[in-house]
């Protein structure tokens, strides 16, 4: 042989910026095969390799596995290879796309959390509300108000949500139609799930599972305690908007801001109540 135009493993590992090891393992598996291995067994390679190498460290980090790897060397074919960059591509879109709506969850996590333990409760006030769509499930149907058909129910809305791919489920608040809400009741209507932006943009949704909250001026007020309890924040609230002679133009929306984190007990349940008014 003439060792002029090969190299040793050592060298070529160098060259890669890898180890020998892994050159070992490349060979076995017929990944990379060394262009020459000498009657004592030592392996050599040539520097063209290196864009072998650099091609498999490629599809590597593009998520492919050894097999895929393997398969596509066995039958090299550069059209291949470009219909699996390109699959790879969408994978890599969609998984971003997916981080992208975690980051939005968990921001809003974060402030529904912070808003939560800085809030001053029972205390009426005015803000502004943005336009929001949301997934709602029939609550109203809860046979006898039993704890068993509100579970069901409360299931059926989160897989309804994953079902549109919306993973911030953890997040459900609940509507109290205004007719009820002015005849000082507190049965719950519906559960209720914001949707992501870029969901409703390209979902399909029917149209009894499609709620649109208008922007506008909400009466709010935070309420802690047992569930049982938020009756008595209700009716600060309807007191305040006598008091400021304001009239009740929608529906009641009751958020769930702290009840996934608030380990502690009922005592800690934190919702915060939104009346649109004008």
């Amino acid at each position: 042989m003439n060792k002029e135009p090969y190299i040793t493993t050592g060298q070529f590992a160098k060259l890669c910026g890898t180890t020998k090891e892994t050159l070992f393992h490349y060979d076995r598996t017929g990944i990379l095969k060394p262009a020459y291995v000498g009657e004592n067994g030592y392996r050599y390679y040539t520097a063209v390799q290196f864009y072998d190498f650099d091609l498999i460290q490629t599809m590597k980090y593009t998520g492919s596995s050894l097999e895929d790897i393997r398969k596509c060397f066995q039958n090299f074919d550069t059209g291949y290879f470009l219909e699996i960059f390109r699959e790879k591509q969408c994978q890599i879109r969609e998984k971003q796309k997916e981080l992208e709506e975690l980051s939005v969850f968990m921001e809003e996590m974060i402030q529904m959390t912070e808003e939560a333990l800085d809030a001053r409760y029972d205390v009426p006030r005015i803000e502004h509300g943005e336009k929001e769509y949301l997934l709602v499930t029939d609550f109203a149907c809860a046979e006898g108000d039993s704890i068993n058909a509100s579970a069901r129910l409360l299931g059926e809305h989160i897989r309804k949500c994953e079902n549109h791919g919306i993973r911030n489920h953890a997040s459900v608040g609940s509507i109290i139609l205004k007719e009820i809400m002015e005849a000082e009741e507190e049965k719950e209507s519906f559960l209720f799930t914001k949707i992501p932006e870029s969901i409703y943009e390209e979902g399909f949704f029917k149209e009894e599972d499609l709620y649109e909250k208008p922007e506008g001026d909400f009466v709010v007020i935070m309420h802690k305690g047992p569930y049982g309890s938020v009756r008595d924040s209700l009716e600060k609230l309807m007191e305040f908007i006598r008091k400021e002679h304001l009239a009740i133009v929608g529906d009641c929306y009751v958020y769930d801001m702290l009840s996934y984190l608030a380990g502690a007990g009922e005592e800690d349940y934190v919702v915060k109540i939104k009346v649109p008014v004008k």
